[in-house]
């Protein structure tokens, strides 16, 4: 019995160093975590710390910096745009948005055309070749110059023109073809004349008229444009009142002799012109009657009176 109650003493005793001998290793490993959380809290420390000491250092360098510079180092750097820049951004959609308008209300504005180049010009508009703002009033004025076929060709050669993409300024493109058709069609015009003129000339050597030519035309001067004795093919402008000594008129068709006497020159103006009207045709009768009693009595020498011719005589 002693032998067994010894043998269970040391079955516990054994029994109690084991687990002194766990407990031991059990506390051993504890510490050690906590060893090792104590070192990760205290990096932790010392990289909060590390972060806050840098942003303490800026804010004491940026600290007497304001709002403009800051925003005007952000620029600079890249980070952001400025409020200019905005605003620009800003001011060019609201410039875009109002040329867009711009053009859509354009497209409904008459153009003042013909039915046939108006039709033309909206067909190249919906075909994307030009839009309506981009002809102003001179350009749509010069192609009204035009009849209908000839204004319609010009669109359509502007319509396939093969820089027409690259072409930036599309009204002075079109004025550019305008001016072409219109020197073209002054050359044939200019031939036609020519023509014409050739074929009257003709004629008038055929009947012995005598033409002057350009140069001879520019040597007269006016007084090579009157006459004393107008022909009933002439083209009268207007007549002119003269007074000369009456020998040196003998061959004016329209003539009356004065000598010293008591009349009015007024009066005798008058009567002169209802004398003349008696002989002369519609045309010269017209001219005689809007002469002026300022300009024909402005010719006369002091108070005269009409010398009748005797009977038989003119």
């Amino acid at each position: 019995r002693k032998e067994e109650g010894r043998k269970e003493e040391g079955r516990k005793k054994g029994g109690e160093e084991k687990e002194e001998k766990k407990g031991g290793k059990g506390k051993a490993n504890s510490k050690q975590a906590l060893r090792e959380q104590q070192q990760r809290e205290q990096q932790q420390e010392k990289a909060t710390k590390r972060g806050q000491n840098s942003k303490k250092k800026k804010m004491q360098k940026y600290a007497e910096q304001d709002d403009e510079e800051r925003e005007l180092a952000m620029m600079m750097l890249g980070h952001r745009k400025g409020k200019r820049d905005a605003g620009e951004e800003q001011q060019q959609q609201q410039n875009q948005e109002e040329k867009e308008a711009a053009e859509e209300a354009a497209e409904m504005e008459p153009t003042g055309l013909s039915e046939a180049m108006d039709q033309k010009l909206q067909l190249l508009v919906r075909a994307g070749k030009c839009a309506r703002s981009d002809f102003d009033v001179q350009t749509l004025a010069k192609l009204k110059e035009f009849d209908d076929e000839v204004g319609v060709e010009i669109l359509q050669r502007f319509g396939e023109a093969e820089i027409l993409d690259k072409v930036r300024n599309k009204a002075a493109f079109l004025s550019g073809i305008c001016h072409r058709y219109r020197d073209r069609k002054a050359k044939q015009e200019k031939e036609e004349k020519k023509k014409e003129k050739e074929e009257v000339s003709l004629l008038n050597k055929e009947e012995g008229i005598v033409e002057l030519d350009d140069d001879q035309r520019e040597q007269l001067v006016d007084l090579d444009a009157f006459t004393a004795q107008p022909r009933h093919d002439d083209v009268l402008h207007y007549a002119l009142p003269v007074c000369a000594p009456y020998f040196a008129m003998q061959n004016y068709k329209f003539k009356v002799k004065l000598t010293p006497g008591q009349g009015k020159k007024g009066k005798v103006a008058k009567q002169a012109q209802g004398m003349f009207g008696k002989d002369a045709t519609p045309r010269e009768r017209d001219l005689i009657k809007v002469l002026q009693d300022h300009d024909m009595v402005m010719q006369m020498i002091g108070s005269c009176r009409i010398s009748t011719p005797a009977k038989g005589k003119k």
